[in-house]
């Protein structure tokens, strides 16, 4: 002991600085090795959550727009769809999608099983930077998760997996999640964006509103976020001069949004002359498609009243501004502003289009759900009847965010639960245990919401009708000669009445090839003469009616 001591008196200042720091530096790497494995696994449960939903996905075959898609980026061929990534203000038609159809189309032609694959390994690798965004908003590793196994799986968004044509939804969450995550990581850190990380903030916005044009309230969101990060508004003259620079990078990917809008809606052909893109801007318009979008995330169907919306909301902002809460504040904003592409749109979008809507729902709901755990927690001595209490609360909770009676009944079961755990756990297990049994809730009810409403099945059948399609046009077992003409006489009943043409054109793989279909294409007597191939293509066969080997087959 003596000696000890005198060793340590002897030690110098200095040298005991250098030992404590080194000792500190190991420390915090086995804290942040220990963060990190913990937050590893949270991940790896929520990519195999997802995964047993999904799966059943990969025998899904393609849907019914999947050949128009794949057509519209084959017939152009590879270099036009790589410039328009680069000119994304042009009237090109989502050319991020060309980076997933034309790499596996050249690899895997026609199988639709590869397709499936990476778009499963899409969905599931925006989990983990879902998580990240989520952890870096609300410091909370259990709202975190929480938040993250909703967006990762619901059963009325199941065509983001299920359905081939929902990639641009899937392309469009993935880099808008990693780019808003990326910048919000480097802001976390009280640091703004250098040059170099202004480049991949912008390059990852850009990737987003190539894949769809939910992308444009990216920046909006951004911006809304570092007013919220100001800690007090009541000087907009300092606010402004000390944050001018943070603000760059949203005020630049709006520079972005912008020139895209006008590109878009302006020029040759553009998406808005479609009726299905051609908004129509009323007050009732956007709040009637907002009540559709509240109530499909609930698992119903039918429409809310608008007043209640219009509460909802309300209540949302209030409980934001009373918790002084920056992600409830950004979370209220998100839940308004970023389904305004689709808002005004005519018929009302559903499913895989409300995938980013859902992150900002999925995080209120986990922050409501925590607040009212320490509630039930800070409370639990004092109301006599706790287990009562817990189970209004869970009924009302979950009645109101799902099916209603099944909602109700599982938020019974779950509330009374935790609040009997409540008196008899310490503070920091009872939290634990009381957030494991409702995120134990949310997969019981995904489940039973999954197999009520039988989309994936539905989904899965009427993919096979196009592969089934596509085999019996290779059936014919023919490959005409390069600069033929071929005249297709279609009564297949497809959804989109061109996509014979589309399905002929991907078989053969020929863009020397003309190929007319019977009934769409207008033909001159002198193009009729120059025919040199007639295929019938009917739901029970595919036959070669004429060819040059035999021209009166």
């Amino acid at each position: 002991m003596r000696t000890a001591e005198m060793l340590r008196k002897s030690r110098n200042p200095s040298e005991s600085s250098v030992f404590s720091k080194i000792y500190n530096f190991f420390v915090s790497i086995s804290r942040h090795s220990r963060e990190s494995l913990i937050d590893l696994a949270c991940v790896t449960a929520l990519i195999g959550y997802f995964l047993h939903f999904a799966l059943p996905s990969l025998r899904g075959g393609f849907g019914a727009d999947e050949p128009m898609n794949l057509y519209f980026y084959w017939h152009p061929g590879i270099l036009r769809c790589l410039w328009a990534n680069v000119c994304f203000w042009s009237n090109f038609y989502r050319p991020a999608g060309a980076l997933y159809y034309l790499p596996l189309y050249d690899f895997f032609g026609l199988n639709p099983e590869p397709y499936r694959i990476v778009q499963v390994g899409i969905v599931a690798a925006s989990i983990p930077i879902i998580y990240w965004l989520s952890r870096l908003l609300t410091t909370s590793r259990s709202v975190a998760f929480l938040g993250t196994i909703i967006v990762s799986y619901h059963a009325d968004l199941a065509n983001l997996v299920f359905r081939g044509s929902m990639i641009y939804d899937a392309l469009c969450g993935l880099f808008y999640f990693t780019a808003l995550a990326y910048y919000i990581h480097v802001r976390e850190q009280r640091a703004n964006l250098r040059s170099l990380q202004i480049t991949v903030f912008l390059l990852l916005y850009i990737f987003a509103l190539n894949a769809k044009e939910m992308a444009v309230t990216l920046p909006v969101i951004a911006l809304i976020y570092e007013v919220l990060k100001w800690p007090s508004l009541g000087d907009w003259k300092l606010f402004v001069r000390q944050n001018s620079r943070s603000a760059i990078p949203p005020l630049v990917a709006g520079v972005l949004a912008a020139i895209y809008i006008y590109g878009k809606t302006h020029g040759s052909g553009p998406l808005v002359e479609a009726e299905v893109y051609r908004p129509q801007y009323s007050w009732h318009t956007f709040l009637e498609s907002n009540a559709q979008f509240v109530n499909e995330l609930r698992f119903h169907h039918g429409p809310i009243p608008v007043v209640a919306l219009l509460l909802l909301w309300a209540g949302v902002f209030f409980y934001a501004f009373m918790r002084r809460d920056r992600t409830l504040l950004l979370m209220a904003f998100w839940v308004v502003l970023v389904p305004l592409p689709i808002a005004f749109l005519r018929p009302i979008r559903s499913g895989a289009c409300l995938y980013l809507l859902l992150f900002g729902w999925a995080i209120i709901f986990a922050k409501v759900v925590s607040d009212l755990i320490l509630l039930v927690l800070k409370y639990s001595t004092s109301l006599g009847q706790s287990v009562g209490f817990g189970a209004t609360i869970g009924t009302v909770i979950g009645a109101a965010v799902g099916h209603r009676p099944r909602g109700a009944a599982i938020g019974a079961a779950i509330g009374a639960a935790i609040a009997a755990c409540a008196a008899k756990l310490a503070p920091r297990k009872f939290r634990a245990c009381a957030m494991t049994l409702v995120i134990l809730g949310i997969a019981i009810a995904t489940q039973w919401e999954n197999q009520r409403l039988g989309r994936a099945a539905g989904i899965l059948e009427f993919g096979q009708r196009t592969v089934q399609a596509i085999e019996r046009f290779r059936s014919l077992n023919l490959q005409p000669a390069s600069g033929s003409n071929i005249l297709l006489k279609s009564s297949f009943p497809f959804k989109n009445e061109w996509t014979p043409l589309f399905i002929a054109s991907l078989v053969w793989n020929d863009h020397s090839l003309q190929i007319w279909l019977e009934g769409k294409n207008k033909l001159s007597q002198q193009q009729l003469t120059k025919v040199n191939y007639v295929i019938l293509f009917t739901e029970s066969e595919a036959k070669l009616l004429r060819s040059p080997e035999s021209p009166q087959l």
